[in-house]
């Protein structure tokens, strides 16, 4: 069975690489995902199915040639419930502007596989960068919970 710090490590490495299938099988087909703040994909996704819904809003938005997720990360505790880790994404955004971003993610799993992710980053900074502000919110399962 593989350890909850070897899926984490996979997590990123899958961000890292823009492979969607690999990070995909990282996770339940179930799972939660909490994403912080005030932004438009701000709110709870309850299957992995709702938070690829959300994927190219973000992906469209930033420019690949010159940025990369989980340029650097580490776990910054771990427990028999879960991991927590940061993640740090760098480069610039198809408009040109700066998205060097810092995420905090708490993590939960089930059999194996991811269960729960609570996602939080600087909301304002994705909102600028990303020029998510005044598009319409992302469709969610509801909003943000513990």
């Amino acid at each position: 069975m593989t350890s909850n710090r070897a899926i984490v490590n996979a997590y990123y490495a899958a961000l890292a690489r823009l492979d969607v299938e690999a990070f995909e099988a990282l996770h339940q087909p179930d799972v939660v995902y909490n994403v912080s703040g005030n932004t438009v994909i701000s709110g709870r996704y309850d299957s992995f199915e709702a938070l690829k819904s959300i994927l190219p809003l973000i992906f469209d938005a930033l420019d690949f040639d010159q940025f990369q997720f989980a340029k650097n990360w580490k776990i910054m505790n771990e427990s028999t419930v879960g991991i927590t880790a940061i993640m740090e994404a760098e480069g610039i955004a198809k408009n040109g502007k700066r998205y060097d971003q810092r995420y905090a993610h708490i993590f939960t799993f089930r059999d194996g596989k991811i269960a729960s992710v609570h996602e939080f980053f600087d909301t304002h900074l994705a909102n600028e960068s990303l020029e998510f502000t005044g598009k319409d919110p992302c469709q969610t399962d509801g909003t943000f919970k513990f």
